[in-house]
């Protein structure tokens, strides 16, 4: 007995020719039963012109296959969580992180998991607002992080937090990071930042190579609001997810908090986020001694 009917297609942009993959999750789909639309992308794969929009797909799937990486599940849910709908990530990328369902498992899974066998997996995100003179330019949501970086331009950037209105810091650094648990194992890992369990209802903010080396990352309860004053850079942007981004200037303030919903990710009975730990950060290799 299917759970999710109406089955939505979605592929990472890429030169790879993934047809082949496609038609092979779209046979299995429709021999059980599935009705299946295709993004555009997909669709070119496929040589069909039968394709809709991401906000179609959200109106009329029950379910959101993405087959790609992390960036692709990332760009995906941002778009469709306000629909509600459950996402599935095939990995077809590098790292893996959130599409962990491997190519070599689908004839076995996800015919399980269309049936209702899979483990589910709410994530928040972020909402940020860049002000400007105390207008709002530029909205956004992101599933990773929300962050303020120096642009080609290089140096430093100078800024104010302030949580809850409380000011926390003056920071000079090369800029900062806000992220959820999901984003903890990505560019906030990178920068230096803790490892957050998904289950945890909390975000870290962390400086990126920090002028005064006292200033460290901070984890706050997912329900704050921060505010980062931008005070000086030659040259600066607010980042969203590394995939959106809006000039900042001098006297602009960005606002980050919890976003109103959520994206829900399905994995296959059997998932274990330690051994994923163990596989993509290589916490099970022991080197050996010289």
């Amino acid at each position: 007995m299917l759970l999710y009917k109406t089955i939505g297609l979605c592929v990472k942009p890429t030169n790879d020719d993934l047809s082949y993959q496609l038609e092979r999750i779209t046979a299995l789909l429709k021999s059980l039963g599935c009705d299946v639309l295709y993004e555009e992308r997909a669709a070119e794969y496929l040589k069909t012109t039968n394709f809709c929009t991401r906000e179609e797909l959200g109106e009329r799937c029950d379910l959101i296959i993405v087959l790609g990486g992390d960036g692709t599940m990332l760009s995906v849910a941002r778009s469709l969580s306000r629909f509600g709908k459950p996402v599935i990530g095939i990995n077809a990328g590098r790292l893996g992180f959130i599409t962990d369902l491997c190519q070599e498992d689908i004839g076995a899974r996800l015919p399980e998991m269309l049936a209702g066998q899979s483990i589910c997996d709410e994530r928040p995100l972020l909402e940020g607002i860049v002000l400007r003179n105390g207008k709002e330019i530029y909205r956004q949501l992101a599933v990773n992080d929300i962050g303020i970086s120096h642009g080609r331009a290089g140096g430093m950037v100078d800024f104010l937090v302030y949580v809850n209105n409380q000011q926390m810091c003056c920071q000079s650094a090369d800029g900062v990071i806000c992220s959820t648990a999901t984003g903890s194992t990505a560019y906030s890992l990178a920068a230096g930042g803790p490892i957050l369990h998904p289950s945890l209802e909390g975000m870290i903010l962390v400086p990126v190579a920090p002028h005064t080396l006292s200033n460290r990352p901070i984890v706050l309860p997912l329900k704050s609001q921060i505010q980062i004053e931008l005070l000086d850079a030659r040259d600066a942007v607010a980042y969203f997810d590394m995939q959106e981004f809006c000039d900042m200037l001098p006297g602009d303030r960005l606002i980050i908090r919890q976003a109103e919903h959520r994206v829900t990710i399905l994995h296959p009975i059997g998932y274990d986020y330690y051994k994923l730990l163990r596989q993509k950060l290589k916490w099970n290799f022991m080197p050996k001694a010289g």
